[in-house]
């Protein structure tokens, strides 16, 4: 039977950092490492909240980038 296996996990936060010459919103994305497995998702909004609170930039969403291996 085959399983997973956590690897690691990241949280990407992408930032509206301005506006093009077209009008379109220019985003830019800061990435954080080594995110626990057993984190629950109201401890990350707490944490994307502080993190993005040092931002001048609006927050415009967040992802939980989760990577595992599948054994065999």
């Amino acid at each position: 039977m085959a399983t997973y296996n956590y690897d690691n996990a990241t949280l990407k936060l992408s930032f509206e950092t301005g506006i093009d010459e077209l009008g379109k919103a220019i985003v830019s994305a800061k990435t954080y490492r080594n995110v626990r497995n057993n984190v629950q998702p109201d401890e990350v909004f707490t944490v994307v909240q502080a993190l993005a609170s040092l931002s001048s930039y609006e927050l415009l969403f967040v992802e939980k980038i989760l990577t595992e291996t599948v054994d065999m």
